[in-house]
């Protein structure tokens, strides 16, 4: 295989934030001779970096070769950048992988206006196509109003409100469907982002961070958004971006900086204390942050709870040591979270139980009650590596809704055409042999939010992993 020349922008994301857009420009049926070497210049940088980066064609049943010689005159004669795109898609469809796309990158804003279309439809507009192209905020390095989004049967819906944050300050509730970001139509997004051509979890996770895209920024600018209750009622509200205010700048190698937030409560019940826990992303503060919820400090002897509720949703990922770091408090034998595989390596993620403390290196020992995670179509990367070693190994049980099923590390990276090209670098074995790239970690208790219960403030995933851990400490 060649080697490929990186040519334009790389943007590696290891929370594996994945997006896609449609936006396309029209041209003759013959394309003329620059739009044919332009064409061909496109697919070849393509195909060299899978060539480059793929794991194991033998295992993936693929020519590589031979998938160029078929493909490229195809690539050379496309008319237009929407006929490249379905070829490129075929090409990359052949390594039966669920994260490898065409991504339309600033280049195709032409095609996207400042406003709805008249017809009230919606198109993408030029603040989505920056969103999907990776210059939009994100949840874990911008600001934002401070409520969480989630597709309930392919409705935006506001699932959590962040206390203190500018939308609880104007009494923003949960179950309202979000209907606009600024000029954006959310109505839109399947249709103007071609949406439909994709795989279902990869389409899902697409609206999710376009959406987030779309409603973070930078701290003390302005959001307007529309929302409608359970009657169609609209009503329009205007958000000052903010971070939370206990969130903490932090930044990990090449990655750009990220607000974390840790938040943890014990909960008093009848059958014992229980830890809650949240995060937004995995970064190695979290390992500390745990150990004194867990054991107070300093963390010494055995923890001051008798169950952990870890909540995943939304969470997007980070740097998998964290995990490790995280489960080597749950685990009362040595055991690997799965195993990572790349070109040239392997790599096991190994948990040894953790006998001392982090910080004042006391004894401390390890916790022997229940543990539930909490996941959803939001928990990638290092959340699903965590949840699918913990339930493989038998030491929690899963709440909510499928994950993500993108566990790999990813990369994006710019095409000549301006497009660019999102392919995965390395595969990931869970405990049991499965793979979770385009597999979803199942939650045992599938428990999926209804608009009803959160128009009436309930959360019910949280409620059955809340009762699940009280009868199990009552048994």
């Amino acid at each position: 295989m060649r080697g490929g020349e990186n040519v334009g922008r790389r943007a590696a994301f290891a929370v594996c934030g994945l997006v896609l857009a449609a936006a396309a420009w029209a041209q003759d049926a013959s394309p003329p001779a620059e739009t044919a070497a332009l064409n061909l210049e496109t697919f070849d940088f393509a195909w060299g970096r899978i060539a480059d980066t793929f794991w194991d064609f033998g295992a993936a049943g693929v020519d590589w070769d031979a998938v160029r010689e078929e493909l490229r005159p195809r690539a050379r004669d496309a008319a237009d950048v929407a006929e490249l795109r379905r070829v490129l898609q075929i090409m990359l469809s052949r390594l039966g992988q669920s994260h490898f796309g065409v991504l339309p990158g600033p280049g195709s804003l032409g095609s996207a206006s400042d406003a709805e279309g008249a017809d009230g439809a919606g198109t993408c507009t030029r603040a989505l196509m920056r969103s999907v192209s990776g210059d939009g905020g994100s949840a874990a390095a911008d600001a934002g109003p401070g409520f969480d989004v989630r597709f309930i049967d392919s409705t935006p819906v506001v699932t959590r409100v962040e206390t203190g944050s500018p939308a609880d300050r104007q009494g923003l509730v949960t179950g309202l469907e979000v209907v606009r970001v600024e000029e954006q139509n959310l109505a839109a997004l399947t249709r103007c982002l071609g949406l439909d051509a994709l795989d279902t979890r990869v389409a899902d996770m697409v609206r999710l961070r376009a959406v987030e895209g779309l409603l973070h920024g930078d701290a003390g600018d302005l959001v307007t958004v529309e929302f409608a209750d359970a009657a169609g009622d609209r009503s329009t509200l205007e958000f000052e971006r903010a971070h939370h205010p206990d969130a903490v700048e932090i930044g990990f190698g090449n990655l750009p900086p990220m607000r974390y937030l840790f938040e943890s409560e014990v909960l008093e019940t009848a059958a014992g204390r229980v830890l809650e826990v949240r995060f937004n992303v995995w970064l190695m503060p979290v390992v500390d942050a745990f150990e004194v919820a867990l054991y107070g400090e300093p963390a010494e002897g055995p923890p001051q709870v008798d169950g952990v509720l870890i909540d995943l949703r939304g969470n997007p990922g980070g740097v998998a040591g964290t995990a490790v770091g995280v489960a080597s408090y749950l685990l009362e034998e040595k055991a690997a979270l799965g195993r990572m595989k790349n070109r040239n390596t392997d790599l096991n993620l190994m948990v040894f139980p953790r006998r001392v403390s982090s910080n004042s290196n006391l004894k401390i020992e390890r916790l022997t009650g229940p543990v539930a995670v909490l996941i959803d179509g939001g928990s990638a990367s290092t959340s699903e590596i965590f949840a699918a070693g913990l339930k493989d190994h038998g030491r929690a049980r899963l709440f909510g809704e499928p994950s993500a099923a993108a566990a790999l590390p990813s990369v994006i990276e710019r095409m000549p055409n301006g497009d660019l090209l999102m392919h995965a670098i390395a595969d990931f074995i869970r405990p049991s042999g499965e793979r979770i790239e385009g597999r979803p970690v199942q939650p045992e208790s599938p428990v999926r939010p209804t608009r009803e219960g959160l128009l009436a403030g309930r959360d019910e995933p949280r409620e059955q992993a809340l009762r699940w851990i009280v009868t199990e400490l009552e048994r």
